[in-house]
């Protein structure tokens, strides 16, 4: 007779461990990332752009904690935007 019957068990048993282990890691690591998203929605305001330029019509929205100077610049037709924050 061969040992197979003894050793496959605890192959199993070490699997077994090795996945709660990985579960727990990934559950621990999905609850920090829900802090981490928690601290950035509070910190990030949504901007909305809307150009003024009546042929033009061009809208964007931006989720920023700050703009930039070409973040208020039309892609289009090259016009300062209209601004309107809102904090999300």
């Amino acid at each position: 007779m061969s040992l197979d019957k003894w050793i496959k068990p605890e192959k199993e048993k070490k699997k077994t461990v090795k996945k709660e282990k990985k579960l727990q890691k990934q559950f621990a690591s999905d609850i920090k990332s829900k802090e981490i998203d928690e601290k950035l929605i509070t910190e990030l305001v949504r901007f909305v752009f809307v150009c003024p330029n009546a042929k033009c019509k061009y809208q964007k929205i931006i989720v920023k904690k700050m703009l930039r100077d070409n973040d208020k610049i039309c892609p289009r037709c090259k016009t300062i935007m209209k601004i309107k924050e809102s904090k999300n």
